[in-house]
């Protein structure tokens, strides 16, 4: 599979308009719930700095700020279509002097060690071209004691669950991506990135490696999506 950042890039950027409701029917229209859940469990507090990976239309920033409106969130993608469309959200929620956009790859980041009190990332790693060049960055410049959120979409280990999980990115997700853009390239990728993605023991294991203690690590809605907390230490 092309993980290259060109690639990535170019896929992204064609299916921006349509990235919210693609989230919604890939969630069953939950990711919301899942992502109040992450920050929640990161302890925002006034004046906190957080980095939002692959912030992509901004859903997670959102979050983070009505939660705590003294924090500051930085948003980094590498795709300049989603970045637009956060943009358009920032100024239409009232944000300006809180969410900042950065365009750049999340495994090479612009940023200097120790600059962030938290980070999150909400459906983004499994589009990484290395994931543990991306959790070395996340140590690089998380503060010590910071934590780091992660969402991730799973393949449930319930059988009969998984079973019909299976089915659902097989058949319905490509059919979607038919109707909704009239190509299934884009969705063919996001099918098959679910289903060859790490299991959450060797997400686990990788984070362990690179320096975060686990605080948390929990199944959603029967193993169709994975929370992890992390702390840098």
């Amino acid at each position: 599979m092309d993980k290259r950042p060109k690639t990535i890039k170019e896929m992204f950027d064609q299916i921006a308009p349509r990235y919210d409701l693609l989230n919604r029917i890939l969630s069953l229209s939950v990711d919301t719930l899942w992502r109040r859940k992450a920050i929640r469990r990161l302890g925002i507090k006034r004046g906190d700095s957080i980095l939002d990976i692959a912030t992509g239309t901004g859903d997670l920033f959102m979050l983070a700020l009505k939660r705590n409106r003294d924090c500051r969130v930085v948003g980094i993608d590498i795709s300049s279509e989603m970045l637009h469309i956060a943009s358009q959200k920032k100024v239409r929620e009232g944000y300006r002097g809180r969410y900042f956009l950065v365009a750049g790859d999340a495994c090479s980041m612009p940023f200097g060690g120790y600059a962030f009190d938290h980070t999150m990332v909400a459906f983004g790693i499994r589009n990484m071209s290395d994931v543990e060049d991306l959790f070395k960055e996340v140590r690089r410049i998380l503060k010590d004691g910071g934590k780091f959120a992660i969402l991730e979409f799973s393949i449930p280990e319930i059988h009969f669950i998984r079973k019909i999980y299976l089915i659902y990115l097989k058949k319905i997700i490509p059919l979607i991506g038919r109707l909704l853009s009239g190509r299934t390239g884009p969705y063919d990728y996001l099918r098959n990135s679910i289903m060859t993605f790490y299991k959450p023991e060797e997400i686990k294991e990788m984070l362990r490696e690179n320096n975060f203690a686990i605080i948390e690590s929990s199944s959603l809605w029967f193993g169709i999506c994975h929370l992890y907390v992390v702390e840098a230490v």
